[in-house]
């Protein structure tokens, strides 16, 4: 079972902050079956969390310091190398607690705020909710040991709020390392929700300075919006560009989302760590090639959950970067689709060309895929598409059904994947899972567990 904000809660959250939320109230145009978590709806506005998921909030530490910055209202500009408090300079340490007034700001700025990893980290925290509406940004940039959190007080646990908004809500830029932003909410933003904007600008060389480390986006909460995450980065001829070494991505909802594309976009990680999200109603304009989940690189993928939606539930382009690396797709639910198959594994032509491709392998299992391709796209709709990938793609303990031709593998390229036991398919869910809320498998062994 998944939790819901009661609307009450929903309407006196809405309240507080004094924002209209009436612009994605309506049904959303994507045929739908049953939302799965909310039966009988299909045009469910509130957001939708998982039990199951662990929020990963840690209290700050009690021995650093509180600072209290803000006045609710205004620009907020927060300087690691330019800040005075009551006329005292001020420089951060480890377990600092920077708490944010509560109220409705024009814009926050947080850079130059480093302090060292083998202590604890400095946590701005909310103190009320802190909103952000048409339009206002939270800028971050040259942040190390830090971790935005919208955890503090408020009347409900995501207390930074970005809301009706045609630009960009937060946008990370410089060096950050060993940083967290975590329990946000984002309704009706239409640009780039979450940007890394010169990611692009770093070409690895294996110093320090050449890529960016230790990232996480946890407890985030999003409804009617753009693309919620985009990390740049890519492969040239020669260099790996935007490197992100060590990524995860968790407890993030998106829900009534029309034209995203791309939910999360990730342009070269090594080691991403992308599991319990929940992605519902998205991409009911689209019809090219998407990704609700689009990474370059390699990591692991699982305990996901994505339904009524267009695209692959993970479209996956790996190689190996510093090590031996291995994609790993496994104990994901993806359902209802209207174009194209719930994972995709392949090295584009381009990054096998390029002097610094290093395959890598990959194991596709324990996944539970049903009703792929309603529109009935040239594409068929199936477990996994494989491309070329240089490795082994394991493919084992999966159950499908209600997929194009009965087949659980579409085949496009030189690798084919290494098809071991307990793939199982059945022409109806009916035949395979108990029901299509909780999508328990009735085959020992096979689906997700």
């Amino acid at each position: 079972m998944r939790k819901v904000l009661a609307p009450s809660l929903f309407c006196i959250f809405i309240t507080i902050i004094t924002l209209s939320f009436t612009s994605s109230c309506t049904k959303g145009s994507l045929p739908l079956v049953p939302d799965p978590d909310n039966p009988g709806s299909g045009s469910d506005t509130t957001i939708v969390k998982d039990t199951t998921i662990k929020d990963t909030i840690k209290p700050p530490p009690s021995s650093g310091r509180i600072l209290q910055l803000g006045s609710g209202s205004g620009n907020l500009t927060i300087d690691g190398n330019n800040l005075t408090i009551n006329g005292t300079k001020v420089t951060f340490k480890n377990g600092d607690l920077v708490k944010i007034k509560g109220g409705s700001y024009n814009s926050i700025t947080i850079r130059n705020v480093s302090v060292p990893t083998n202590g604890a980290r400095v946590t701005f925290i909310n103190d009320g909710l802190v909103a952000f509406t048409g339009g206002k940004i939270l800028s971050l940039s040259n942040l190390n040991n830090v971790t935005i959190s919208g955890a503090g007080q408020s009347s409900s646990g995501r207390g930074f709020a970005f809301t009706n908004s045609t630009y960009r809500a937060i946008m990370l830029s410089g060096s950050i390392n060993n940083f967290t932003l975590q329990n946000m909410l984002f309704k009706n933003v239409s640009d780039y929700v979450i940007s890394y904007v010169d990611l692009n600008s770093k070409v690895y060389t294996g110093e320090a300075n050449s890529f960016v480390s230790n990232l996480a986006f946890l407890n985030i909460d999003a409804d009617n919006v753009g693309p919620l995450i985009y990390l740049g980065g890519d492969v040239s001829s020669n260099s790996f560009i935007g490197l992100i070494r060590k990524l995860e991505i968790a407890n993030l909802t998106c829900i009534n989302s029309p034209s995203p594309g791309s939910v999360v976009s990730v342009g070269n990680v090594e080691d991403f760590d992308i599991h319990d999200n929940y992605v519902n109603n998205v991409n009911s304009n689209n019809t090219n090639h998407n990704g609700i989940f689009f990474v370059r690189g390699n990591g692991k993928f699982y305990h996901n959950k994505v339904t009524n939606h267009q695209g692959n539930a993970i479209r996956s382009w790996p190689y190996s970067i510093t090590k031996s690396g291995r994609v790993e797709i496994h104990d994901n639910v993806v359902y209802n689709s209207s174009q194209y198959s719930a994972f995709e594994l392949g090295a584009q032509p381009y990054i096998r060309a390029s002097s610094v491709y290093k395959p890598a392998n990959a194991a596709v299992y324990n996944n539970t895929v049903g009703r792929m391709n309603t529109g009935k796209s040239r594409f068929p709709g199936r477990v996994l598409d494989t491309y070329t990938t240089d490795g082994v793609i394991d493919f084992y303990n999966n159950l499908g059904f209600e997929l194009d031709g009965g087949l659980l593998i579409n085949a496009q390229g030189e690798t084919k994947a290494k098809v071991g036991a307990n793939n199982i398919y059945k022409n109806s869910y009916l035949e395979a899972v108990g029901d299509l809320i909780n999508f328990v498998s009735k085959i020992a062994g096979a689906g997700a567990k």
